[in-house]
């Protein structure tokens, strides 16, 4: 799914005009025992409690693709009878009226989610009756025949919410309050079939992650059959690798500000693109050869990428090894963050042997708060 994709699909759980018309909840303790479980259809539920769920499933379908969002396309082996794209199929086709598929699909959440905490898990169901767009973008009134049907998971933390004096709006008065458990925004979520091209996309799931501490890769592999890509500091540290190895004793302060500066310029000139911009093995070989790697580092590059990557690997996100704000310098002691505009004002030079880090000294420059005078504008 496209940045487009996921902002139509995000309209969906909007509370005024929600597309959910049927939904489940479990409610599990840190034994992974069912404390409570809900059963009700959606709209049976008060306008300020249906308000807060769709908060909750609008949110698992949030953030950017590639750091919460992660489009999961199913292989061959998981689309055969057995494989979990059936499974969800299933699920999906049912509407969430079996209970006992529902039952089963929760038990599995259960068995698999790695948590000491109490969580609730939400599961819904929802049909979306695509409109027609014309080529300039304008949408037709008539309908459509297409029809999106869409599943959401939604898994969400609940802790206990801090002791205090809270206010009454019906007594009008302030009253202690220790026990309330408050759910939590999803940690993990998950929504099937993908919607890709304006259309369902029975191949494809959409996962979801508050952060990299909490993608659950364990839910993923259990419930999709299929590993999540690479966490964005992996790709960090393969990108870094990759570029250490290929320079080799050419990895200088020069070289590699200006490799960071031009994943800049690549990630800028894709930034209105729906879809993320992706560095592979060409493009990063690329960017080398254009800041002046000699045959000696590609030789390099092209033999150690595959080690450092693997051999199958998805490209790495432009957003993920970019630094767009700042150029970052750091040492065991010592740490300098520049403005990637202001990149070139800082220049290496070799002083009695010892390589060292300029920066011109101006009179807007201060110490720990204080301005100092540049002796150069003293003389």
């Amino acid at each position: 799914m496209d940045r487009k994709g996921i902002s139509e699909v995000r309209k969906l759980f909007d509370k005024n005009n929600c597309r959910v018309d049927r939904m489940y909840g479990c409610y599990v303790n840190e034994k992974k025992e069912r404390v409570a479980e809900l059963k009700d259809s959606f709209y049976s539920l008060a306008d300020e409690e249906l308000f807060k769920y769709c908060e909750l499933f609008k949110k698992a379908v949030s953030g950017r693709i590639g750091k919460t969002l992660f489009n999961m396309d199913f292989p061959l082996s998981e689309e055969k009878e057995g494989g979990h794209q059936p499974e969800l199929y299933r699920l999906l086709r049912s509407g969430l009226a079996d209970a006992e598929m529902v039952d089963a699909f929760f038990d599995k959440i259960i068995e698999t989610y790695r948590t000491t905490d109490k969580y609730l898990i939400l599961l819904v169901h929802g049909a979306y009756d695509i409109p027609t767009r014309t080529s300039d973008n304008m949408v037709l009134t008539d309908g459509s025949e297409n029809v999106y049907q869409f599943i959401e998971l939604s898994v969400c933390p609940v802790t206990l919410l801090k002791d205090g004096l809270c206010y009454d709006a019906d007594e009008k008065a302030f009253f202690s309050r220790s026990e309330d458990w408050g759910v939590q925004k999803p940690e993990v979520g998950m929504l099937y079939p993908a919607f890709n091209d304006r259309s369902t996309d029975l191949h494809a799931a959409l996962w979801y992650a508050k952060n990299e501490e909490s993608r659950h890769d364990e839910l993923a592999a259990a419930l999709l059959g299929m590993d999540l890509p690479m966490p964005r500091t992996a790709e960090q540290d393969v990108f870094r690798e990759v570029i250490e190895v290929s320079l080799g004793k050419d990895c200088s302060f020069e070289n590699v500000k200006n490799i960071s500066e031009a994943v800049n310029r690549i990630l800028e000139e894709g930034k209105d693109e729906p879809e993320p911009v992706l560095l592979g093995q060409h493009e990063i070989r690329q960017i080398l050869y254009d800041n002046g790697a000699d045959e000696e580092a590609l030789g390099r590059f092209d033999k150690a990428y595959g080690e450092i990557a693997g051999e199958d690997s998805a490209p790495l996100l432009a957003e993920s090894v970019a630094a767009p704000k700042k150029l970052s310098v750091k040492s065991e002691s010592v740490r300098l963050d520049v403005d990637a505009e202001a990149a070139d004002l800082v220049e290496t030079r070799v002083i009695d042997g010892i390589e060292y880090f300029l920066i011109p000294v101006t009179d807007n420059v201060t110490v720990n708060g204080i301005r100092i005078r540049s002796r150069s504008a003293e003389k």
